[in-house]
């Protein structure tokens, strides 16, 4: 189907370039590629600056007015895009930042749970078993401190 239609097209802008290359030849040049009986009597070259002056000014209004549409609909389909984005956004960025507000919550709440049921036991223990430890090095050291004490005084 691109293919018949890029054909189509193809055909239509060559036919375009034709007319406009055989209008310019045949009323500036006087050479025959578009028969006499295609174009009206009462056209005829442009025949002095005033003439082609007012061509030019034709022409730049109908560009004017080709870019302004053209302005027009892109500005149009932008509008369409960003509504579209916004609702795209509301509709599904929405619940999947809420689900992975949900998600974090769960491993805070796991992180919580293990902390409490695992971590806070060990620690505890370790910090008994540190202080008997502590304790009985500081029992079992002391007649070695005394006497410590003792030969810096001497």
């Amino acid at each position: 189907m691109r293919f018949v239609i890029t054909v189509i097209l193809a055909a239509l802008l060559l036919l375009f370039v034709y007319i406009v290359i055989g209008a310019i030849v045949d009323g500036y040049f006087g050479g025959n590629m578009i028969p006499d009986r295609f174009v009206p009597d009462a056209w005829s070259a442009p025949n002095t600056w005033e003439q082609w002056r007012d061509i030019i000014i034709v022409f730049a209004g109908l560009w004017f007015a080709l870019a302004f549409f053209l302005t027009c609909v892109l500005l149009i389909a932008l509008i369409i895009l960003v509504f579209t984005i916004r609702g795209l956004v509301v509709n599904n960025v929405g619940p999947a930042v809420d689900s992975l507000k949900e998600g974090l919550d769960n491993v805070k709440g796991t992180s919580e749970f293990v902390g409490e049921t695992a971590v806070a036991p060990i620690v505890r223990v370790y910090s008994v078993v540190r202080g008997v430890r502590s304790g009985v090095s500081a029992v079992t050291n002391l007649p070695d401190r005394i006497r410590g004490r003792q030969k810096k005084k001497s």
